[in-house]
């Protein structure tokens, strides 16, 4: 638990020293806002609304997942010597999940403020949310782990994460769409497949990342 926390804060002290990361992040999020809010002018259908912010969501998590190795591939050196692959790519899901997280709420709020909510559940939109943030975060950061290692770059990440990105995705696009009612039902089926693909994701990574780290 020491190490795992120790981790999280050297990434935190290191996105705090650079600062481009989530600078760029919000200034994309609001510049798509933004472009939005002008287009539609509040005029926004839910099924658009809907289908628009997972769109800024997936290519946020996207950016967000690149900076976890790229450029940084002496100072990983030095941090293999200190903890094991396990605890290191735990550490990294933890905390690049908790970053996007509120990345995300960040997004939803702008879009609230600008767009509209059409949201009728918040309890079943943030589950969702949560839900679905975890997993695309995980699944990008291992899928990046495994392109830097291959040379390949976005086009090797897009590749290894398509098969249970499409169907995280899927889930949780249908999901939201049934939040935006009062009283949504029939919501449990696929918020239990939802947690199925997290917890698939995490145990591929917690799984295969040592292999990875052996090369």
């Amino acid at each position: 638990m020491n190490q795992l926390t120790a981790i999280m804060q050297r990434e935190l002290r290191h996105e705090l020293r650079s600062r481009r990361s989530w600078l760029a992040i919000l200034l994309y999020i609001f510049s798509v806002v933004y472009i939005t809010y002008l287009a539609f002018q509040h005029d926004l259908e839910p099924t658009t609304w809907n289908a628009l912010f997972w769109i800024l969501i997936i290519f946020i998590s996207m950016f967000a997942a690149s900076g976890s190795f790229a450029g940084r591939e002496s100072e990983m050196l030095y941090i293999y010597t200190l903890v094991s692959p396990r605890k290191f790519i735990m550490a990294r899901l933890i905390y690049n999940g908790l970053f996007m997280l509120l990345v995300s709420i960040a997004a939803f709020m702008a879009y609230s403020l600008f767009v509209g909510n059409p949201v009728g559940s918040i309890l079943v939109f943030f589950s969702t949310l949560l839900l679905a943030v975890w997993g695309i975060s995980s699944l990008l950061t291992m899928a990046f782990a495994i392109a830097i290692k291959g040379g390949g770059g976005f086009a090797l990440m897009a590749i290894i994460s398509f098969p249970l990105l499409v169907p995280l995705l899927i889930t949780a696009q249908h999901l939201s769409s049934l939040s935006m009612q009062i009283e949504p039902t029939g919501y449990m089926g696929n918020m239990a497949a939802l947690l199925s693909l997290d917890a698939l994701i995490a145990a591929l990574c917690y799984l295969l990342f040592p292999y990875l780290w052996r090369d």
